[in-house]
């Protein structure tokens, strides 16, 4: 949901579908985020051991599934099987469900699923969270299928597709199958160097951690041609706020809903 500015719009960009209100990664913070205005969401990509892209942030499962394994070494009939909501319970001033078993049949989706379920209704901010060399080629046939390429893309209009990155190499690979597509670089400071990285890479964006943005970096990212937003919020408004007011065109964040309200009270 944009915040109107006086100069332009900052885009509240729902953090694995709002990570705080329900259980990252799933369909019931997705949905959360749609349902509460925010069309505008990030989620992780990986591929199990069996070439399926899925949607989970961590290396290993254990964290919101409870089972022990690396999720590239696990096929996707076993990660299919787990609940991927019993670990949350929610905050109390949470948007979502809170307390024990607040969300018991969530489950870990694929990019798939996501797509298929929300396509014409989202922007979709696609993080490739590993390094595995042929997940931008399964990203590509995925948003192909399933009509997203050809959408809006390096702005935050909805529908829409942008795909970002810490890794630089999966970037390279990435815009080389789809240069069409916004691209973005997920790093901690915008620096020259990282800025003549980004250029010479063809890319749409640079995203910094928001405490580490300033005005001044954004103004020559601009000036570059590359659009900023910003993620590394956390549980800070003083992030938030930062950059907010840095100037960047928006930023992930796991509670939009509290967000929106303190930004727009500003």
């Amino acid at each position: 949901m944009p915040i109107k500015k006086s100069e332009k719009q900052f885009t509240l960009i729902a953090h694995r579908g709002g990570a705080y209100d329900a259980p990252e990664n799933t369909f019931e913070a997705f949905d959360l985020a749609l349902e509460m205005g925010f069309d505008n969401i990030e989620t992780d990509i990986q591929l199990s051991s069996d070439g399926r892209c899925i949607l989970i942030h961590d290396e290993f499962l254990d964290r919101t599934t409870g089972i022990q394994g690396l999720v590239a070494e696990t096929s996707i009939a076993k990660i299919k099987s787990l609940n991927a909501g019993l670990w949350f319970e929610g905050p109390d001033d949470g948007a979502g469900s809170t307390g024990p078993l607040a969300y018991p049949d969530a489950f870990v989706p694929t990019l798939d699923e996501f797509l298929e379920r929300y396509q014409k209704q989202i922007h979709a901010h696609l993080e490739l969270k590993s390094t595995q060399p042929e997940l931008p080629v399964k990203v590509m046939e995925s948003l192909r299928n399933w009509g997203f390429i050809g959408q809006h893309t390096g702005n935050y209009l909805s529908p829409g597709i942008t795909i970002s990155s810490f890794h630089v190499e999966q970037l390279k690979s990435s815009i080389a199958l789809m240069p069409e597509i916004a691209h973005g670089w997920l790093l901690q400071k915008i620096d020259k160097s990282s800025l003549r990285v980004a250029v010479d890479l063809g890319l749409s964006g640079i995203y910094p951690n928001a405490m580490n943005v300033t005005k001044h970096q954004i103004d020559i990212a601009n000036e570059s041609g590359l659009s900023v937003r910003t993620w590394g919020i956390g549980n800070s408004m003083q992030a938030l706020k930062r950059a907010y007011k840095s100037g960047a065109a928006g930023t992930t964040v796991d509670w939009p809903v509290k967000a929106h309200k303190i930004l727009s009270s500003i």
